[in-house]
């Protein structure tokens, strides 16, 4: 059993205060340079009969309504697929939206075509057609969905490209008969497809490519010359009103989910990458205005600043997902919610911490920027620049993860990514269910309901995986209504013992200011915003955020009699710097060529630090501020845990 660590008077008569001035409280912690060196247990008496195990504090995995992703209706044991087609040639390949491919197998007018067949044929899967549609996506998210789909004897029954699925014998009771669209003039033509597809029952068919489809499908739609406005006016009445798909016009992903769901699909730019040649501004803030309160909102739009869209998501109340290159959503949360295991984050139990060490006056935290994007997570988080570096654990780096949404989504690579999770490593949910802004968020909407529903579902999420930190962004970090947002989440889960904050932007624009807030127990719950910034978009230096050579300067030559001496740094994850070596020029590490990401960045900074600086993860912080801060009611919590 493990022995509590009572941070308490004892370590007068060990000497460890020798000519340091005694706290008011009986907790000799007062700042983070009070005490003794000892890093190891101390022996102390059995804890309390009611002392709690500190590691068995979350609850079992259920189903508290918390859940906001569509689920396959498997209520009718029938509508289980048995086999699948694998569409090949289109995920996999560098042209899959090119509009100038003159090959038959690839570019948008494929891409459409073969995530439309499967949106539909996935949709109808029932007790007379039990086939479904896999799209070849490389990676190994993608190949542990397949396990799992495999062990439930849904197996692979044929390879094929796009127009082949069309000639498939087996499915053509759902795929016999299309909507024509010209992507190549009219782009937002394939967008009015896409929400047209489920309603009419109809793939979607290029112009390029009518003559080699199945000669047998009769059109049932020219939408040639159809805008995402004509989608709105002409469906807006039968759309699901439980989800959204945004995503640039010249793009096939996600179509499959958005057509299996009946989700309006929605373009911001209406020329690819091109705000200037006409936007759909403000026909996103009326659907978004429609959606359900704290309806998810898949993807992400391109060539625009991010707060043009995420922030009217946010103001109406939703929750961005960014997902743009994920594929075949409509398999990989198959049966989500049976599949929920009480997989959990790893934690450290604060009363295995010594908050004594003289030697240490300030802390430092790095905790990597994005960890909300769910496509990431399928693609390229888990690989040796980010989750994998081999310095992740030494920079005690804090892993932003999309708990709710990738447990949703993708429940395999979930469980593989927590039960990854390195020892010294945070695990942070980011950004409280998605990307938004907590302080806009319903302020277009009911703000109260939105929040208070949100704040419930996500408490939920969070517990029953044992994260304990969570991590928010906000547009003015210190604002009323930030704090509105703070207020609401801690009332809602006891377990949670921190909130870290980002600002958009700067990132670091909250300055490391700490903000309280009571629990339902009635205790003191920290938020922390980033004080610094590890980031470099050629902008060079400025204010609190830069190169890992100028933060750890900033952090050494700070002024701890007028800044509190804990340092949250927020690690840009697409920002590139070089290996200097021993070199402390603050501005070479901005080379174009660097390719020092993510751990990396945030060790070229530690290995700066001076000796007085002590690097520790997000939970550990967060302690040592509540120690620090509430030193008397920390060690109240301490004494009832073990």
């Amino acid at each position: 059993m493990r022995k509590i660590i009572y941070v308490l008077s004892v370590f007068l008569a060990l000497g460890m205060l020798a000519g340091c001035e005694e706290p008011e409280s009986n907790v000799i912690i007062s700042k983070p340079g009070t005490g003794g060196e000892s890093g190891g247990e101390t022996e102390k008496p059995e804890p309390p009969a009611d002392a709690e195990p500190y590691d068995d504090i979350y609850d079992q995995v259920a189903d508290k309504g918390q859940y906001w992703m569509p689920s396959w209706d498997l209520s009718v044991k029938e509508n289980i697929p048995t086999r699948y087609f694998c569409c090949v040639d289109i995920a996999n390949h560098g042209a899959k939206n090119s509009i100038t491919e003159t090959d038959h197998k690839y570019g948008l007018q494929a891409h459409l075509l073969a995530q439309s067949v499967a949106g539909l044929v996935n949709a109808n899967v029932s007790k007379t057609f039990q086939t479904a549609v896999w799209q070849e996506k490389a990676g190994a998210a993608y190949e542990k969905a397949l396990q799992y789909l495999h062990g439930q004897g849904i197996t692979e029954f044929g390879r094929c490209n796009a127009i082949e699925l069309t000639q498939k014998t087996e499915l053509q009771p759902v795929i016999n008969q299309y909507i024509l669209v010209d992507v190549k003039s009219n782009p937002e033509s394939g967008v009015y497809a896409a929400v047209a597809s489920p309603h009419l029952n109809a793939y979607i068919v290029d112009v390029r490519d009518v003559d080699v489809i199945n000669k047998d499908h009769k059109m049932v739609l020219d939408a040639r010359n159809k805008s995402t406005q004509d989608a709105w006016d002409e469906y807006k009445d039968k759309v699901n009103r439980k989800g959204l798909v945004v995503m640039p016009v010249q793009t096939g992903e996600l179509r499959d989910w958005a057509i299996m769901n009946k989700f309006f699909v929605i373009n911001l730019n209406k020329v690819q990458g091109d705000p200037n040649k006409g936007q759909n501004a403000g026909l996103l803030r009326e659907v978004l205005a429609s959606l359900e309160p704290n309806s998810p909102v898949f993807g992400w739009e391109s060539g625009v600043a991010e707060d043009v869209f995420v922030e009217q998501v946010s103001n109406y109340g939703h929750m961005m997902v960014p997902c743009d290159w994920f594929y075949n959503a409509t398999l990989t949360s198959y049966n989500y919610k049976e599949r929920q295991t009480s997989v959990l984050a790893k934690v450290k139990n604060p009363t295995e911490l010594n908050f004594n060490l003289s030697s240490i006056d300030r802390y430092v935290s790095f905790y990597l920027s994005d960890g909300d994007n769910v496509q990431w997570m399928m693609n390229d988080f888990d690989n040796e620049k980010y989750y994998n570096h081999p310095d992740a654990n030494e920079t005690r780096m804090g892993f932003g993860m999309p708990f709710p949404n990738l447990s949703m989504m993708a429940p395999s690579q979930f469980e593989y990514l927590v039960n990854k999770q390195g020892e010294q490593n945070t695990l942070v949910e980011t950004f409280g269910g998605g990307y938004y802004y907590a302080d806009g968020f319903g302020s277009a909407a009911n703000r109260s309901e939105c929040l208070k529903k949100l704040a419930a579902n996500l408490a939920s999420h969070m517990r029953q995986h044992r994260v304990k930190i969570l991590g928010l962004m906000a547009m003015d970090a210190r604002s009323d209504v930030a704090k509105e947002a703070y207020a609401e989440y801690i009332a809602a889960n006891d377990q949670l013992e921190g909130i870290v904050v980002i600002q958009y932007a700067p990132y670091a624009g909250g300055e490391g200011e700490i903000m309280w807030f009571r629990n339902s127990k009635g205790y003191n719950i920290p938020v922390v915003t980033a004080k610094y910034a590890i980031w470099d978009h050629g902008t060079g230096n400025s204010g609190r955020q830069g190169t890992p050579a100028y933060v750890a300067n900033l952090i050494n030559t700070e002024d701890i009699a007028n800044t509190n001496p804990f340092s949250l740094v927020s690690v840009h994850a697409w920002s590139n710097f070089a290996d200097i070596g021993e070199s402390d020029d603050q501005g070479a590490e901005a080379a174009a060529d660097g390719d020092v990401v993510g751990p990396g960045a945030a060790k070229q900074c530690k290995k700066r630090l001076n000796e007085n600086v002590r690097v520790v993860n997000v939970q550990e912080l967060i302690w040592r501020v509540r120690m620090f801060y509430e030193p008397e009611e920390t060690q109240e919590i301490l004494s009832k845990l073990y």
